[in-house]
């Protein structure tokens, strides 16, 4: 296999171990189900030997709103999502927000609704979307109005995809494992996402969260090793890189450490939202580029 002189991000990393993909021996919970805030345990307990429970009030705060908001230069199109956190106890899915104003607006103040599809989720398409440009998400849901902006950064290419047999452990069976390569652009502080696709679908666990910033890697060739799910020959992967802003970066870095944290851990905040309000979620505007490999 082609080599690359490249600087290497991957778990072991000294370099920036902070900012590599979760391991996946790690379980953990569908990524959208996790974009719930951390609630107080129901604690009881006796009190001088007496078998009298004592009620500890909950302090269940009132459900969040919580909203994930995409903006797609390649695809032109604005997609929201909007739902309410549930209790700690509650099995039910959570509850999406209906008929609420959704709107987006641009550097010119050009105002754009998105229409409501049903089950929370509001949309634009057909939307012409300008690099550089910032964007500003309103939504108005309940009586209350939350705000968020994002500035829409010009796609970095990938310049090619590989991949490499992983030997079976303790954790998981062996498999491929898949590499990408791409070059920094010099002189501009960059935030990357990557979403990979298995065979058409999005592998969409907490553990397929990768997100890093080109801190130290200013104009470098770049390589990532993927530490998410294995693949198998015949298998086709699909990979994404986005470029994103920071405030998306940081939501999704503060995400990825809430649900890294060891059990017995201090319940932490939740994630650094970019909606104004008390919001939970983010609104990233983004541009990408797509590579695909067939393992053989």
């Amino acid at each position: 296999m082609k080599s690359h002189k490249s600087q290497h991000i991957h778990h072991q990393s000294p370099l920036i171990h902070h900012q590599s993909p979760l391991n996946l021996h790690k379980s953990s919970p569908n990524f959208h189900k996790s974009l719930l805030s951390f609630l107080p345990i129901l604690f009881l307990f006796l009190f001088f030997g007496c078998e009298r429970v004592i009620d500890v009030d909950l302090n269940e705060s009132d459900p969040e709103i919580v909203i994930e908001g995409n903006l797609s230069y390649n695809d032109g199109e604005l997609e929201v999502i909007i739902s309410k956190t549930s209790s700690y106890f509650s099995t039910a899915p959570s509850e999406k927000v209906e008929n609420a104003l959704v709107y987006l607006v641009d550097d010119e103040e050009t105002l754009v609704n998105a229409k409501h599809i049903g089950q929370g989720i509001y949309k634009v398409e057909d939307y012409i979307i300008r690099s550089g440009v910032e964007y500003s998400l309103h939504v108005e849901a309940e009586g209350r109005e939350f705000v968020a902006k994002s500035t829409l950064h010009a796609p970095v290419k990938l310049d090619s995809l590989s991949y490499e047999y992983q030997n079976s452990s303790r954790f998981f069976d062996g498999g491929y494992r898949i590499l990408l390569y791409f070059s920094d652009p010099p002189g501009e502080e960059n935030f990357y996402r990557v979403k990979v696709h298995k065979n058409g679908e999005l592998l969409n666990e907490v553990g397929d969260l990768i997100v890093f910033d080109d801190n130290r890697l200013d104009g470098k060739g770049i390589q990532v090793r993927l530490r998410g799910q294995l693949f198998d020959k015949g298998d086709t992967a699909t990979v994404q890189l986005l470029t994103i802003d920071k405030n998306t970066w940081r939501y999704f870095t503060t995400f990825r450490e809430m649900a890294n944290l060891n059990p017995g851990s201090p319940a932490p905040a939740n994630p650094s939202s970019n909606f104004s309000n008390g919001a939970l979620g983010y609104f990233s505007a983004w541009s990408a580029d797509e590579k695909e490999i067939i393992i053989e």
